[in-house]
């Protein structure tokens, strides 16, 4: 009875040595890294978001210029506040137009990192802003602006 305990445990020592040499080794998490700064500058729909609210800057600039000229032979209380609520409403829709479009991009960037990242078997992908050091070749910023390229991302309003 006692030697067949021992086969019994030596063969379940055996089956443990075995089962865990078959075993593979895992490889490490696969991770990116993305320059954020770097596909907003030079993604199509980031350097129109930032040509379109230039362009809007400098309509309005304009519009308050020759405001101010008109003013200047003519200072009143009312005139004064017209100015302040026209600046007032100016600062709110550049504000919102902003906003608008950096929302935009984010949604674009995000979907773009998002279906890069499942297409190359990645479980992560960083901004390179957190990273201390990390391996150039892991810097997939290209890759990124290029998919946001392909995407209608529509930055100017309707």
């Amino acid at each position: 009875m006692s030697k067949k305990i021992l086969t019994l445990i030596a063969l379940i020592v055996i089956s443990a040595f075995i089962a865990g040499c078959q075993q593979q080794e895992t490889a490490g998490a696969k991770v990116g890294f993305v320059d954020t700064n770097k596909v907003f500058k030079e993604c199509k729909a980031g350097a129109e978001g930032m040509a379109y609210l230039k362009d809007a800057s400098e309509s309005f600039q304009s519009t308050f210029t020759d405001m101010q000229k008109e003013l200047a032979g003519n200072q009143t209380e009312d005139n004064a506040r017209k100015f302040q609520e026209a600046l007032s409403e100016y600062q709110t829709k550049m504000g919102a137009e902003q906003n608008r479009i950096v929302e935009t991009l984010n949604a674009g960037f995000t979907k773009a990192v998002d279906e890069y990242r499942k297409a190359n078997g990645m479980s992560a992908v960083f901004s390179v802003e957190s990273a201390v050091s990390y391996d150039e070749g892991s810097d997939i910023s290209s890759a990124i602006i290029e998919a946001m390229d392909k995407m209608d991302i529509k930055v100017k309003a309707e």
